[in-house]
Formats: structure tokens, C-alpha cells, sequence
């Protein structure tokens, strides 16, 4: 029998020029020293745990929609893979995170022997939100998607959790706002979320997703940080997929469209500096339905993005170091204006 959560979770071996773990390496060293800092139950899960090398976030894991379903893709590259010791967590850093993240992957207990039940775990102690930490987790039938606080007496941590059903959304939440009262709510997709529950998705729900990528994506990103220019090489490996937007069979259309998803950020980025006046309506409308459908949640107003501290201070863990310089600089400009924190 199937579960009730439904994903679609792949798993790939994907070379991503990870560098490997050696004694003495500074982000090893930082972070070990970062979970000296965490509770009991969190550093005796992580003390001893294999560091497993340097990774950009989104080349472990990316974010897509399709048919008003949440799809997670998970990259496990061969080199860390080959240092899973099942049970046993891994310890990785990420391109622009100074926090401490692991990887825990258990092949038992699945339905399919060709899959694993594999959980990112984020744990960012000084976090002054509501969460400092935020976990993804799925199998391949099931994905969830949870925050919650590693501090204080257990009856006031809050706790904010989002699973995917087969056909609706189910959110389960714990918060100070509502005096640590279990409220929870079912939806057929996250866009209906704010008639719901008005401040759920902003205040709460949102900052997880941009912790652990879905709510940052790449279309978006580069729309906002606009004066950033895309890799010329890539641009030039974009042109002969871009043609096959235009092939006469529709299923050759579809394929290219899913080749581009899997060049992932650096194609996005090179089609979005495209001129649209080099491109037919077919691939622009095809281009445009890709960019609808990558990530989780989408910035409604460009404009007010680059003014936005949560958005602009979640791009400082992007894994292209130009939006993380951009990010760093958009900061400056706006705590330099009086009354902007």
C-alpha cells in the first residue's frame, strides 16, 4: 500500500565538485564547534558524525512544481554518498552558511529497496525567529517539510510542520501566538494558505522554505539582482536547447524543457538575460511555464524584493557568491536609511 504523502523524489549520482573532508579543515573545525554550542539531544545526535565535504545547497537539493504538486529532487553525489554509514547523520557545510547542516539517510523501512528515506537538517542556533531548525525529509512516496525550536522548556517551543498528501497540503502548527495551541489546516495548494490563515505563510512558514531553498528560486533571484550578468560558456551550451523549444513534436519540446531544468540555476539564469526578441512565442511561453514552475514560492513584486531584509538576508546563503554580494550590499544601502534595521 502506498503512503498518503506523495513526492516525487529522485535520486541521482551528480558529480558537484564538492572538495573532500581533511584534518584540520577550517569549515570542519567551525563546524564541530558550532554543534558544541547546540542542546543535549542534537549534539549527542551529530558528536562523532562523519564531515562529508563542501556542497552548494541547491546541488543537493532542488525545488520544482508540477500540476499544482510539491516536487523535491534530492542530488546525492557518489563521494558522499560512499560515507553514509546507515544510521549514522553526516555533517556537510554549504556555500554562503556559516550553520550547521546534516544529511541522514536510512534505507530501511522503505517500500522501495531502490530508495531511502533521506532528511537536510539545518540547525541555526541564533536564529531570532521563531524556528532554528528546519528539516526536509522524504522517501519518495512522502515529503515533510518542519521547523521547529531546539531551545527552552519543551510546552513553549513552537513548531511549524508541512506534509503533502495525495491530493491537499496538510500544515500542523504550534505557536506563542496562539498560546502553544495545535491548530492545523488542509489545502489544496500553498497559494490558498494567506485566505486561510492570514500571517501563517509570511511570518512563519516562508522564512523555513527560504532556509532550505524552495522559498528562493533562481527565476526570481536573478530577476531581483537584475544587473547581474549570466556565464557566457553556459549561454552558449543554452542556444541548442532553446531550439528544440521550437521542434515540430511536442514530446522533443517537453524533453528540452526538462533538460533545462536539469542544468539547473546557471541555465536559468542565462535564459532569463536573453533578449525575448530573439525568441519565438513557443519558447517564450515554454520558458516562462519553467520559470512558473521552479521553486516553491515566488516573490510577487520584484521591486519590493530588493527592499525586503528577510528576502535580501536569505540571499546571503545563495550558492552564486554575485547574488550573495549583491544581497550583502542591498542590506547596507537600506540599513544605512534611518528607521531600517
Amino acid at each position: 500500500m502506498r503512503r498518503s504523502c506523495v513526492i516525487l523524489l529522485t535520486l541521482t549520482t551528480l558529480a558537484c565538485g564538492a572538495r573532500a573532508a581533511e584534518p584540520g579543515d577550517a569549515a570542519e573545525m567551525s563546524m564541530r564547534a558550532a554543534v558544541n554550542r547546540l542542546p543535549g539531544l542534537e549534539k549527542s545526535f551529530l558528536t562523532g558524525a562523519a564531515y562529508a565535504g563542501r556542497y552548494s545547497l541547491d546541488r543537493l537539493v532542488t525545488f520544482s512544481t508540477r500540476q499544482d504538486r510539491l516536487v523535491a529532487t534530492f542530488h546525492l553525489p557518489g563521494e558522499l554518498e560512499r560515507q553514509f554509514r546507515d544510521p549514522a547523520p553526516l555533517l556537510v557545510s554549504l556555500e554562503g552558511s556559516d550553520q550547521v547542516w546534516s544529511l541522514h539517510r536510512r534505507k530501511a523501512g522503505t517500500l522501495d529497496p531502490g530508495l531511502s528515506l533521506v532528511t537536510l537538517t539545518c540547525y541555526a542556533p541564533d536564529d531570532r525567529g521563531a524556528f532554528n531548525r528546519y528539516t526536509l525529509a522524504s522517501d519518495g512516496d512522502s515529503v515533510m517539510v518542519a521547523a521547529g525550536q531546539m531551545f527552552g522548556h519543551p510546552a513553549t517551543q513552537q513548531s511549524i510542520a508541512l506534509s503533502q498528501g495525495e491530493k491537499s497540503l496538510h500544515l500542523l502548527w504550534r505557536l506563542q501566538l496562539d498560546k502553544w495551541n495545535v491548530r492545523s489546516v488542509d489545502l489544496a495548494s500553498l497559494s490558498q494558505l494567506d485566505a486561510r490563515v492570514p500571517g501563517l505563510l509570511g511570518n512563519y512558514l516562508l522564512p523555513v522554505l527560504r532556509r532550505l531553498g524552495p522559498g528562493r528560486p533562481a527565476g526570481d533571484v536573478y530577476r531581483v539582482f537584475d544587473q547581474l550578468p549570466a556565464d557566457p560558456a553556459v549561454t552558449k551550451t543554452v542556444w541548442p536547447v532553446l531550439a528544440r523549444l521550437d521542434a515540430g513534436d511536442p514530446r522533443d519540446r517537453d524533453a528540452a524543457v526538462e533538460d533545462l531544468r536539469r542544468m539547473g540555476r546557471p541555465a536559468i539564469h542565462a535564459c532569463l538575460r536573453l533578449d525575448p526578441a530573439t525568441l519565438s512565442p513557443e519558447q517564450q511561453t515554454r520558458l516562462a511555464s519553467l520559470y512558473a514552475t521552479e521553486g516553491w514560492m515566488h516573490v510577487a513584486d520584484v521591486d519590493a524584493a530588493r527592499r525586503d531584509p528577510a528576502f535580501l538576508g536569505s540571499c546571503l546563503e545563495d550558492a552564486d557568491p554575485a547574488v550573495r554580494s549583491a544581497a550583502t550590499n542591498l542590506l547596507a544601502a537600506l540599513r544605512a536609511v534611518p528607521g531600517v534595521e
